[in-house]
């Protein structure tokens, strides 16, 4: 058993068409940009990853899953401790209905319990026997319906880079933009240009983005809306809960359930 929770490489040299991990990640682990051969359901069981690809970030809450296509770079990082079950898929056993592109699902409470059980099988379980009717019965109860994950874009400019992290880290900041241009020693006008061209977003939608994407793991901690509201930067829960539906389209009460 120690060996198959560790052992990557052995997990993508299965003789079975899917092969499982149950991993724990201390809050604050960050791993590195890697890529399987096999495709992969990421799902987290309890606490909210990072994931982090070319094209940006992503936040996922408890209880969601991601799809990732084989071959595809992603770094993962654990927000808070984590939990996480991976299914390993061989290119050849992925559903027809599976998508090319990352992609956040929901996990409905069977598909929850079919992991679970492939994670405690023998990796060289009896492909022909009840273990391989568990694994067709897991692919098969996948959802493909996306749901929208709270992302932040890649972002080129240094600058703006140190913009992201410096509010990451004081997500309650409400400096307005001329004091951000300041900070960053250039106008007010080139960096409101910098954050449309990089983000698509004006800045108050992008440092929206940037809160919500603090807001989540906090939610799914179950923490008291107003203390998540007063730690993100605004002084009411209903001025948090309309900026979150903004960014979501969903309420923060229902969005980690």
């Amino acid at each position: 058993m120690t060996v198959r929770l560790k052992d990557h490489e052995l997990l993508q040299a299965s003789p079975r068409p899917v092969s499982a991990m149950a991993k724990s990640y201390p809050a604050g682990y960050l791993g590195y940009a890697h890529s399987h051969a096999r495709a992969q359901l990421l799902y987290a069981a309890s606490g909210s990853m990072r994931l982090t690809f070319t094209r940006g970030c992503w936040v996922i809450p408890p209880q969601r899953a991601v799809w990732l296509p084989p071959g595809y770079v992603h770094q993962t990082s654990a927000i808070g401790e984590l939990e996480m079950r991976t299914l390993y898929i061989r290119e050849d056993s992925c559903p027809s209905a599976a998508p090319c592109e990352p992609r956040m699902l929901g996990v409905s409470l069977l598909l929850r319990e079919l992991v679970l059980r492939i994670v405690a099988m023998p990796m060289e379980y009896d492909e022909r026997g009840q273990e391989g009717r568990i694994v067709a019965a897991a692919l098969g109860e996948i959802d493909w319906t996306p749901l929208d994950p709270v992302r932040l874009p890649p972002l080129g400019d240094a600058r703006l880079r140190r913009m992201e992290q410096m509010l990451t880290r004081s997500p309650e900041d409400a400096s307005t933009l001329d004091t951000w241009a300041a900070r960053l020693r250039i106008s007010t006008r080139t960096l409101a240009r910098l954050i449309r061209q990089e983000t698509g977003l004006s800045f108050q939608v992008w440092r929206d983005h940037i809160r919500t994407f603090a807001a989540i793991p906090m939610l799914a901690e179950g923490r008291p809306l107003i203390e998540i509201a007063i730690a993100v930067g605004y002084e009411t829960a209903w001025s948090f809960t309309a900026m979150f539906k903004r960014v979501t389209g969903t309420l923060p009460s229902r969005y980690c359930t």
